[in-house]
Order: C-alpha cells, then sequence, then structure tokens
C-alpha cells in the first residue's frame, strides 16, 4: 500500500509558523480542501503533504465525509489491487464527483428538447412530446423531472434509442472496472384513461470482451395497474 513512514525536516509541511502541526490536525484540514486542489496543488508543495495525500486511508475517510459509501466487496477489491496508482485514481475520482454517480446519464430524458441525442422510428402517428401529459395524470415529484414533458406514442408502436459512452463522460475504463458501480435501470411509465400501452425498455450494456442485455415490459393491462397513474418500470 502507498506510503512508508517517512522523516520529516524542520521546514516540512507539518510545521507553521515555527510550530509543528498533529498529523491528525493536518489531514483533519485537508478532509474540508476542495478535491481539485488537494490533487493539483496540495501534492506539489512538499514530500510531507504528499506522503497523506497518496494514503489510502485518507482518501476511505475522504469518501465518509462526502457521502459516498463502498460495499466491501469493492473495497476489499481496491485493497487487494496490485495497481496503487489505479487505485488511488479510483479513490480520488468518486470524492471528487467525477464519475457522474448518482446522476442519470440519459440525456434529454424527458423530451423537452425535442428528439435531440435521441435516435427515433415513428410508428402510427408517430412519437411527440407533450408539456404535460393528455389524458394521465401529472408526472409524479417522485420522477425526479424538472418539467412536466414526456414522449407519448400513438395506436402503433414507436422507439427511441439512445447510445450513453462512458468514455466520451470521462469516465475511465480502467476506474469503472475495479469499482464496478451500480447501473440502475428504470423509467416512469403511463397509459391514458380511455387506452391500454405497453412500455419495453431493452438496455444493453457493451465491455470490451462481452455485451449483456436488460429487457424490462410494462403493460397497463395488468391487475395492479390503473390507467392515467404513473409508474415506475425498473429492472432491480
Amino acid at each position: 500500500m502507498m506510503g512508508n513512514s517517512i522523516e520529516l525536516s524542520e521546514d516540512n509541511g507539518s510545521r507553521f509558523c515555527g510550530k509543528t502541526i498533529p498529523e491528525e490536525i493536518v489531514i483533519h484540514i485537508f478532509l474540508y480542501v476542495p478535491v481539485k486542489d488537494l490533487i493539483r496543488s496540495a501534492t506539489h508543495v512538499c514530500k510531507y503533504w504528499h506522503h497523506l495525500l497518496t494514503q489510502y486511508h485518507f482518501w476511505f475517510t475522504r469518501m465518509q465525509v462526502e457521502g459516498y459509501k463502498l460495499s466491501e466487496t469493492t473495497k476489499q477489491r481496491l485493497l487487494e489491487e496490485t495497481n496503487e496508482t489505479l487505485v488511488l485514481r479510483a479513490l480520488q475520482s468518486v470524492c471528487g464527483n467525477y464519475l457522474h454517480l448518482n446522476k442519470n446519464l440519459i440525456l434529454n430524458p424527458s423530451g423537452i428538447d425535442g428528439f435531440q441525442h435521441w435516435m427515433v422510428r415513428h410508428g402510427g402517428d408517430k412519437m411527440i412530446v407533450e408539456d404535460t401529459p393528455t389524458g394521465s395524470d401529472l408526472i409524479p415529484e417522485e420522477a425526479g423531472l424538472p418539467t412536466q414533458h414526456c414522449f407519448v406514442t400513438s395506436y402503433i408502436a414507436s422507439s427511441r434509442c439512445q447510445v450513453v459512452n462512458l468514455e466520451h463522460l470521462g469516465l475511465d475504463p480502467c476506474v469503472i472496472d475495479i469499482l464496478r458501480p451500480e447501473i440502475h435501470i428504470s423509467e416512469w411509465v403511463s397509459a391514458r384513461w380511455d387506452c391500454h400501452s405497453k412500455s419495453t425498455i431493452a438496455v444493453l450494456l457493451k465491455g470490451a470482451d462481452d455485451t449483456q442485455q436488460v429487457d424490462i415490459t410494462w403493460n397497463s393491462r395488468t391487475d395492479d395497474v390503473i390507467c392515467r397513474q404513473w409508474y415506475k418500470a425498473t429492472a432491480d
């Protein structure tokens, strides 16, 4: 693991105004310094600061401060990884919120920008975007959408497709591989009060060596569905 004990000189980063600051205090201060400043600046101030900021323990503690939780399996995988530079980069990426975690990776998910970012295949009277749902309830706040825009199909199936490239989002494949964050797939769906509807979600997860597919089907004809209401179709 990175960081063996080092010998401090009098003018090193543990001394301020002629007084030695306990290591615990220096670390506590670093826990509240912006991550980008720690990475870009603080690590280059002196060997002592560099030593402190390349310790796994510091970044695990910083995760707790930022409110992130790692599973024991993930933490053990990081500790067993021999590429220390990769582990450090992964921990810093999480703490600095550089990984788009806990974020919707779909662009224009509700259609507020029309069909921008989507590849659409129209059927029937074509797929359209409504400013507010017609024939169904308003989209619930639980959906977390800033507007009431929604995609609407007619009497024949239509489809829309979007490609999400993690590398284009700045996500390092090696970091993703070692962290293995959970991917949650869901969509809010509804049927008009006067007709039924069916929705199928197909997600292809393409890696360097294999491809996995997740399918979710929602049908308003099932007994527990009330037309007009919105439901969260999910793979969980």
